[in-house]
């Protein structure tokens, strides 16, 4: 944790050198056609410092990993070893003391001795086996080495093949710009793989989640590849299974309406399976990633928004005198077109639902905190290595220029980072925003239309390996 503590560090000194170096190159005091060749250079110079926040969230991650792997036992081998050693020695001391009273019982004839050297032969014997539990339990220790190498093997492999990347560009870069000029080499095979790198892990380079529009613009767009596969994914439900391509197209213009909740939870399973494509495909049974004709990678996010939400939406659970059972409500949605979206307890109920199914046990849960707790919260449940929902209404965001994205209403999504000064970082319709969780909107029923007014929180935690038997 002191490792992850001084990454972080580092992570706040390279987000300095990129604003430094934005408000180096938009100096207006400059003009030449060597400074904007130079803008050029930065810009290359931007997607490294990237790459190398890339390569510490990815180290930061393993560390964390490493810290909750090997917890907070001390497990010294010298000590480990010589208390086995110890508790052998002292076994066969036992078991010799064992041996002696009992011969003296098999000649004994006073009864008194008799009963007192079978009382010494069973309390060593007690020893004995105690101190076999001891040596046990020091052997199992010593296993606890060989599963934490299997269980940390895939740790800080990443980065270093990230770092490798950020080498080359580096040395490309450096030799570039000659003569009031920089030579721009778009095709560069460590800028292609960077930006792939990136995007494999998650939220990381060019990848700021999934739109809650996404499937229906893929279905508009009308590739037969696309329209099949949407088409078997949506009538594979029973909801949906006689569904005609009108119905579809109004089902995923309703998911567009209300899709906010899904697409949020989306974002968290691709950040939990990042660097385990197969597990992932394993489980949900299509590839995490698709590939572009310029061979760039992304994630399939618009199958896994669609798989989720028809899976989820309208499902609730009933309690009867004898069982608890759940139904689909025909009756939850405005409209063909319009649903109602998710509250916080169909968020729970539903994607607890939707994992358990797929055999990966996960716990949603509400984080009761009042407006000025927000951004602790949040800290807190990334420090327990927890994600979180955040939802607002009415929706008051900025993007990274300061332009705000406002409506009535409310809306869920990801929370993917923490700033300096207060903010918390979101995805939401597939690009980066920030909300100020100290907006007096949040507490104002009577400047939002629908009458009512939040920010609240809801942390989604994946279980251990070992939870899952007993779930």
């Amino acid at each position: 944790m002191q490792a992850v503590s001084r990454m972080e560090e580092d992570q706040k000194v390279l987000e300095s050198i990129g604003k430094s170096i934005d408000m180096f190159a938009e100096d207006s005091e400059i003009q030449s056609k060597s400074f904007e060749a130079l803008k050029q250079q930065l810009s290359d110079y931007h997607i490294i410092i990237e790459a190398m926040r890339i390569a510490n969230d990815t180290d930061i991650a393993d560390f964390r990993v490493l810290a909750v792997r090997v917890g907070v036992e001390v497990l010294d081998g010298g000590t480990i070893f010589d208390q086995m050693e110890n508790s052998l020695r002292m076994k066969e001391g036992y078991l010799v003391k064992e041996e002696i009273y009992r011969r003296k019982m098999r000649t004994e004839e006073d009864a008194l001795l008799y009963t007192y050297y079978c009382w010494k032969a069973r309390q060593y014997e007690s020893l004995a086996d105690n101190s076999q539990r001891l040596y046990e339990k020091w052997r199992e220790k010593t296993e606890r080495f060989d599963e934490i190498a299997a269980e940390t093997s895939g740790l800080f492999t990443d980065s270093g093949d990230i770092r490798i990347l950020i080498q080359r560009g580096q040395s490309e870069i450096g030799g570039a710009f000659r003569q009031g000029g920089y030579i721009l080499n778009q095709d560069s095979e460590w800028r292609k793989q960077i930006q792939n790198a990136g995007v494999r892990l998650a939220m990381g380079y060019g990848d700021c989640g999934g739109d809650q529009n996404g499937p229906y613009m893929l279905w508009q767009r009308g590739l037969d590849s696309d329209r099949d596969y949407m088409r078997a994914l949506i009538r594979g439900y029973e909801e949906y299974a006689d569904y005609s391509d009108q119905e579809i197209g109004e089902l995923l213009q309703k998911l567009d309406s209300e899709g906010c909740g899904y697409v949020a939870f989306a974002n968290i399973v691709v950040d939990e399976y990042r660097r385990k494509e197969e597990e992932f495909e394993q489980v949900f049974g299509f590839p995490l990633f698709l590939e572009n004709v310029n061979g760039y990678h992304y994630v399939d996010y618009n199958r896994l928004i669609l798989d989720i939400y028809c899976a989820s939406d309208n499902h609730k659970k009933i309690k009867n005198a004898w069982q608890e059972y759940d139904i689909y409500d025909e009756e939850e949605d405005i409209s063909p077109t319009n649903g109602r979206g998710t509250t916080a307890k169909d968020r729970i109920y539903r994607f607890e639902r939707y994992m358990r199914e797929h055999g990966v046990p996960v716990s949603l849960e509400n984080i009761e905190c009042s407006q000025d707790e927000v951004y602790q919260r949040c800290k807190e449940a990334a420090e327990l290595g927890k994600r979180v929902i955040i939802s607002t209404c009415p929706v008051r965001l900025e993007d990274e220029e300061g332009e705000p994205a406002q409506t009535d209403g409310g809306h869920a999504m990801t929370v993917t980072g923490l700033t300096d000064d207060g903010r918390i970082e979101v995805s939401s319709w597939g690009e980066k925003y920030y909300i100020s969780p100290e907006d007096t909107d949040y507490a104002a029923p009577e400047k939002n239309r629908a009458g009512n007014a939040y920010i609240r929180l809801q942390s989604v935690w994946f279980k251990e390996e070992e939870e899952k038997e007993t779930y």
